[in-house]
C-alpha cells in the first residue's frame, strides 16, 4: 500500500518511480504504516527544530511583529487587507493580510510571548513535513516517499524559515502548496479531479496567494503534473479538464494582483537589491548565474550556512565573467536530468519543475526584488529538491540489489547517517536567531566581507549607545560596498540624531549621486541646515526639492521657517515669501530628471 493508503500499483511496490496509471491503484484501505511513518517525520522535524523555541523576536520580528501596533490588537480582518505588510511607509512593499492576521491571533494567546510564535512555528514545520509524505506518497512507493519527507524535515537550509517568526509566512505558503497538491494527486491518481477537490484547492490558494505571494506558482505545478504524470487520455483532454480549476484560480490571482496594487502602490515587493539596482533583465540573468550555485550547495550540502548573502560575500557580475560558468554548467546538467527523467522516470522530471518552478519568483529574472539569496526561500523548492534525491537513492539501491551487490546496504546506512547530521546540524543552528544583538555579532563573524552585516550591526551598536563602534561598523560597510546610497542614508541619520548635522549633510548628499530620487535625502539636508540656521541654503534646498515633486507641504513648511528667521534678521523681504509661492514651478516632464540648483536658477548668495 501507499504511504497514502492507497493500494500501489506493483510497478510503485517494485521501487520504480514511475506513477502507476489513474484506475490501475485497487480499492482504498487504510495502511496501518502510515500513522507509524507520519509520526516518525514529525518527531525529526520537532527534534530538528525544538531549539528554536528558546528564541525571541529577531531581525525583522521587531518591525512586523514586537514593535508593529496593528498585530498587537486584533481587529475586523478587512482591515488588514487595506494595510502594506510592513509597518513604516519606507520599508519594503509587501502585501500578506492573512500572514498579519496570523501573527495579531498568536500575540493575543500568548500576551506578546515570543515562545507561542516560535511554538507555531514548529508545529507548522512538523505538519508541512508531514505534508510532504502525504503528496509524495501519491507519487512514489512508500518508501521513497519517507526518506522525501524524512530529509525535507531535518534540512538546515529550513532553520531561517523556522527560528526566526517572520519566516513563518513562508511555513504557511508550504503547507497550503503541499495541501492543495496533495488532494489533486489524490483524486487524479484515482481519475478525474473531483468537484469538491476543485473548491478546496482553489479556497486553499486564496488563503495562501494572500498570505505569501509565492502560493502563485500552484496552478504551475498542477500544469506541470498533468504533463508530466498523467496519461489516462490525451494531453489536450487533461488540460482541458484542468481549465474549470485553472479560471477560478486565474480570477483569483487577478484579483489579488488589483487589490496588492492598490495597497502597496504596484505588483513588485520589496525594494532592489544592491546588486539588481537598475539592471536590466538579461543583466539579472547575468547575476543569478553566480547564485544558482550556490542554490544547489544549500540544497545538497549546506555545511556552512549565513543569515544574509550581500555583496562582496557572495560575488556576481552584471556583464559576461568566467565565474559564471558554474552556474551555465549547473543549468545544463538540469536540463538534461530533466530531458532523460520525462519517459521514464517522471517523478524525477516533475520534482525539477517542482524546484525550478518553485524558485522562480525569487530568482530575479522576471521582477527584481530585495534579496539576492535568503535561505528562506528555498523551503518550498526543497521539497522538489528532496524529491529528486529520495527517488535517486531508491534507483540507485534498486540496480545495485539487482546485481547483487553488496553495497546496496550502504544506502540505508548512508540515508540514516545524513538524518543524523541534518538534525544536529539544524539543532545547533537554531539559537542564532536568539536574539538580534548575537545574530548581528555573528553574521559579522560569519562573513566578515559582507556590507550588509557590517551595517546590521552598525544599526545595533548605536541603538545600545556604542556610537564609536557603531560608526566603524558603518564606515567598513561602505568601504566594502562604496556605491550603495543606504548605507551613507543611515549613517548619515545617526550623525544627525546626534546632531552632527554637517557631517550629515555631507554624507546625505554622497548618497544623492549614487540614487538622485531620494525624497529623505532632501528632507533631511533641509531639516539639518535648518537646524545649523542656514536659512537661505534650506529654503534653496526646499524649493528644488518641491520642484522635483517631494513633499510640498513639508518643503513649503521649512521655506516659511528659513523665511519668518530671515525677516526677523532684517536680511529678507517680509513679502518673498508669498511672492515665491505665486510662482508655481511645473515638475520635470521626464520622470528621471531632477532639478538642481544650475537647472532651477535659485543659488542665494
Amino acid at each position: 500500500m501507499t504511504a497514502a493508503g492507497v493500494a500501489p500499483h506493483p510497478a510503485a511496490a517494485a521501487g520504480r518511480v514511475v506513477p502507476p496509471p489513474p484506475g490501475a491503484t485497487g480499492t482504498r484501505v487504510p495502511d496501518p504504516r502510515w500513522g507509524a511513518f507520519a509520526l516518525v517525520i514529525a518527531l525529526l522535524a520537532i527534534a530538528a527544530s525544538a531549539t528554536s523555541l528558546g528564541n525571541g523576536f529577531t531581525y525583522d520580528d521587531r518591525w512586523i511583529i514586537a514593535e508593529n501596533g496593528r498585530v498587537h490588537s486584533i481587529r475586523a480582518l478587512w482591515h488588514y487587507f487595506t494595510e502594506s505588510y510592513w509597518p513604516m511607509k519606507s520599508g519594503a512593499a509587501l502585501y500578506r493580510p492573512f500572514a498579519i492576521f496570523a501573527y495579531s491571533l498568536q500575540w493575543a494567546v500568548g500576551d506578546g510571548s515570543p515562545l507561542v510564535f516560535h511554538l507555531v512555528n514548529v508545529l507548522l514545520y512538523a505538519a508541512s513535513a508531514v505534508a510532504v509524505f502525504w503528496m509524495a506518497g501519491f507519487l512514489m512507493a512508500p518508501g521513497v516517499a519517507w526518506l522525501a519527507a524524512a530529509l525535507f524535515a531535518v534540512h538546515p537550509v529550513h532553520v531561517e524559515a523556522v527560528a526566526n517568526v517572520v519566516g513563518q509566512a513562508e511555513l504557511w505558503a508550504a503547507l497550503v502548496v503541499l495541501l492543495a497538491f496533495g488532494l489533486y494527486a489524490r483524486d487524479r491518481r484515482d481519475g478525474p479531479l473531483r468537484r469538491e477537490t476543485g473548491v478546496g484547492i482553489w479556497f486553499l490558494f486564496i488563503v495562501g496567494l494572500f498570505t505569501k505571494e509565492h502560493v502563485i506558482v500552484l496552478p504551475a505545478l498542477l500544469v506541470a503534473a498533468e504533463v508530466l504524470l498523467y496519461r489516462d487520455t490525451s494531453l489536450w483532454q487533461r488540460l482541458r479538464r484542468l481549465r474549470l480549476l485553472l479560471w477560478p484560480m486565474l480570477v483569483v490571482v487577478i484579483a489579488y494582483l488589483m487589490i496588492r496594487v492598490r495597497v502597496i502602490g504596484g505588483i513588485g515587493g520589496d525594494v532592489e537589491h544592491p546588486s539588481l539596482h537598475n539592471q536590466a533583465m538579461f543583466e539579472r540573468l547575468l547575476i543569478m548565474l553566480n547564485v544558482f550555485p550556490e542554490y544547489g550547495r544549500l540544497l545538497l550540502w549546506p555545511a556552512r550556512l549565513f543569515a544574509d548573502y550581500s555583496p562582496r560575500h557572495l560575488m556576481v557580475y552584471a556583464t559576461p565573467h568566467s565565474s559564471q560558468l558554474s552556474g551555465v554548467l549547473l543549468v545544463l546538467c538540469v536540463g538534461v536530468l530533466f530531458g532523460l527523467s520525462v519517459r521514464r522516470m517522471q517523478v524525477v522530471a516533475f520534482a525539477i519543475c517542482w524546484l525550478c518552478l518553485a524558485l522562480a519568483p525569487v530568482t530575479n529574472i522576471l521582477l527584481p526584488t530585495g534579496i539576492l539569496l535568503a535561505e528562506r526561500t528555498l523551503f518550498l523548492p526543497s521539497v522538489g529538491a528532496m524529491l529528486v534525491v529520495a527517488a535517486s537513492a531508491s534507483l540507485l539501491r534498486e540496480r545495485l540489489s539487482a546485481d547483487g551487490s553488496p553495497l546496496q546496504r550502504l544506502v540505508p546506512v548512508i540515508s540514516v547517517v545524513l538524518l543524523a547530521l541534518g538534525v544536529l546540524r539544524s539543532s545547533s543552528r537554531n539559537p542564532f536567531w536568539h536574539d538580534t544583538p548575537s545574530a548581528f555579532a555573528r553574521m559579522v563573524e560569519d562573513a566578515p566581507l559582507n556590507f550588509k552585516a557590517h551595517w546590521a550591526l552598525g544599526g545595533q551598536l548605536f541603538e545600545e549607545g556604542r556610537n564609536k563602534e557603531a560608526e566603524i561598523e558603518w564606515r567598513l560597510s561602505i568601504a566594502l560596498l562604496p556605491d550603495h546610497f543606504g548605507v551613507y542614508v543611515d549613517l548619515a541619520h545617526k550623525y544627525r540624531e546626534m546632531h552632527l548635522c554637517q557631517a550629515a549633510i555631507e554624507l546625505y548628499r554622497k548618497a544623492l549621486i549614487l540614487e538622485s530620487n531620494l525624497p529623505v535625502a532632501h528632507v533631511s539636508i533641509a531639516a539639518c541646515q535648518l537646524e545649523l540656521a542656514q536659512w537661505r541654503a534650506a529654503r534653496t534646498t526646499s524649493r528644488i526639492a518641491i520642484a522635483n515633486g517631494y513633499y510640498r507641504r513639508a518643503f513649503t513648511y521649512m521655506i516659511d521657517r528659513a523665511d519668518s528667521a530671515l525677516v526677523a534678521q532684517d536680511t529678507i523681504d517680509p513679502t518673498i515669501g508669498a511672492k515665491w509661492r505665486d510662482r508655481r514651478r511645473p515638475a520635470p516632464k521626464n520622470e528621471g530628471s531632477r532639478v538642481t540648483p544650475s537647472t532651477l536658477g535659485v543659488y542665494e548668495k
